[in-house]
């Protein structure tokens, strides 16, 4: 009778773990559905997904997510972990009166050297926005500024 009551408490808890996972899991495909607002110029971008646009002129990429994590867990995360090759993390900044966390470097995607941001931008307590920028480094100054412009109405509008 003892076994029986114990096994039935380890199925209870086995069950319990497996409907956070699954909760943590549906949350995560969740916001992945969730339009980031961006300010684009879709004269300029193709969208690609919900929240992924691409242009051949100038050559960029820009990507928006929400991801399940608060701003400062995020923080903390890049703080204590190494970043990725090419990637150094440049720290907060202050972008539209908001603290923005930022990543900067440079990848070659293509036999093409771009130059890749990452901004996490605090959405709400258990939430921040992943925008993802990629701009190919010879490109001139006003497509930097218009990077600069698509940030900054995400930001604004989200």
């Amino acid at each position: 009778m003892k076994n029986i009551c114990i096994s039935f408490i380890v199925l209870f808890i086995s069950f319990a773990v497996n409907s956070q996972e699954k909760a943590a899991s549906n949350r995560l495909f969740d916001l992945q559905k969730t339009k980031v607002e961006i300010d684009i110029n879709n004269d300029v971008f193709t969208s690609v997904t919900t929240n992924m646009y691409v242009a051949q002129n100038p050559q960029a990429l820009i990507v928006g997510l929400f991801i399940p994590i608060s701003y400062e867990n995020q923080k903390e995360k890049i703080n204590s972990k190494p970043i990725a090759e090419g990637m150094e993390f440049k720290g907060e900044q202050m972008i539209n009166s908001e603290n923005v966390l930022l990543l900067t470097g440079t990848v070659l995607k293509k036999g093409i050297e771009f130059t890749k941001q990452k901004y996490y931008i605090k959405q709400d307590q258990n939430t921040c926005i992943e925008l993802t920028t990629m701009l190919a480094v010879n490109a001139d100054a006003k497509d930097k500024m218009m990077l600069m412009k698509i940030v900054h109405s995400v930001i604004e509008n989200n």
